[in-house]
């Protein structure tokens, strides 16, 4: 595995090299929550609200502007940059003003500048943001520049999928903890706690979970349910590691599942392998979305599918792009997508199938073990 400085210099000259093809002069790059400064700089704000800020020049060090002092220390031993700074104050447009003393140290304040500050599933650019920057850099040529990084980051170095097959590694863990407290009369809440536990002992940075325990209940966070005999229990488990996302579905049977139940479950699984066949780099999104609603139709659970079937994972859940009828999108290569098929039929069965794939030019790699039949505790 590349050493964290070694994967930096790489990514920031990958960078550059699409700001030179754009002739920009510098990025200002802004998160809150999402994963744009963690990308850049291997910083990740750990703490709710926390904002951060890099410039990026086409030449020269770098700069990171962290919002509270108080995790500098750590924003030092986990990022690249050696130009790291905590800043005076907690409100945004002050923030921001700090930001442009940094861009006129750096002689930028006439320069064309990208911005990057959202992707396709959040925009963290807030109006009060904007009017700061206008009124700021009033001689700047800012321009958006968001979709420099989002194309980047959707390929995956074999770096960032270790990681992501670790947090895989760990939501397995996770899920067989989960499995041996599903008992008769425990509570939805125990069996997140359990899962949380395991998860957050084998490094996790952090462990939720969706579950339902009867197919009468779509899986929701935890709202003390009881589990009951012959029930079926199905579940998506959620995993940060390192500051990378994965999910992984599980669906469990308190006793032996019903006929229905089996017929339920198989549609689901079949959905998922015929999504997994169009998998390729080049595909259109839409096209694995229609292939998994198909083949849950022709199962005779038209209309059952009661999520999403997936979107993409890294620093950020999700990523682009979700699994969707009607996204624009094509895959691409390496990304790593979650691909996950749900179906509810009130009071006949409940299944939820699905976990973290690679795609490549050969297809696609899980990072889980897919699973193939109810598991029965």
């Amino acid at each position: 595995m590349l050493q964290t400085k070694d994967l930096g210099r790489q990514r920031l000259d990958a960078i550059r090299s699409e700001m030179r093809k754009r002739d920009l002069a510098a990025l200002i790059i802004y998160s809150q929550k999402r994963g744009h400064v963690p990308y850049v700089s291997g910083y990740r704000p750990n703490y709710h609200t926390n904002s951060a800020f890099v410039v990026l020049p086409l030449e020269g060090e770098p700069a990171l502007l962290i919002k509270f002092g108080f995790d500098s220390s750590r924003a030092a031993s986990i990022s690249w940059f050696s130009d790291i700074r905590a800043s005076g104050t907690e409100d945004l447009a002050g923030m921001f003003l700090e930001c442009c003393e940094i861009i006129n140290q750096m002689k930028l304040q006439r320069a064309r500048i990208g911005l990057v500050a959202s992707d396709d599933t959040i925009d963290e650019l807030s109006v009060s943001l904007s009017n700061a920057i206008q009124h700021a850099l009033p001689q700047a040529r800012i321009e958006p520049a968001s979709d420099l990084i989002n194309q980047m980051r959707m390929e995956k170095s074999p770096p960032e999928i270790m990681n992501l097959r670790k947090a895989t590694e760990i939501s397995e863990s996770a899920a067989a903890a989960m499995q041996r407290c599903l008992v008769p009369g425990a509570e939805d809440y125990l069996a997140m706690a359990i899962a949380a536990l395991a998860a957050n002992t084998l490094g996790a940075d952090r462990c939720d979970a969706i579950i339902s325990a009867s197919p009468s209940d779509l899986a929701l966070p935890p709202t003390h349910q009881r589990f009951r005999q012959g029930n079926p229990v199905s579940c998506e488990l959620t995993v940060q590691y390192e500051g990378y996302w994965v999910q992984i579905c599980r669906t469990f049977s308190l006793g032996a599942p019903s006929a229905e139940q089996k017929r339920v479950f198989a549609a689901c699984r079949d959905a998922y392998e015929e999504a997994l066949k169009v998998c390729r780099p080049g595909s259109p999104v839409a096209k694995v979305a229609n292939v998994a609603v198909d083949s849950i139709d022709k199962s005779g659970y038209a209309g059952c599918i009661k999520y999403g079937l997936g979107h993409g994972v890294g620093l950020d859940l999700p990523e682009p792009y979700s699994v969707d009828a009607h996204s624009k999108g094509t895959l691409v290569n390496h990304m790593v997508l979650v691909v996950h098929v749900g179906v509810w039929v009130q009071g006949q069965g409940a299944a939820f199938v699905g976990g973290p794939v690679v795609i490549d030019q050969t297809g696609v790699t899980p990072l889980d073990h897919p699973q193939q039949d109810i598991i029965e505790v």
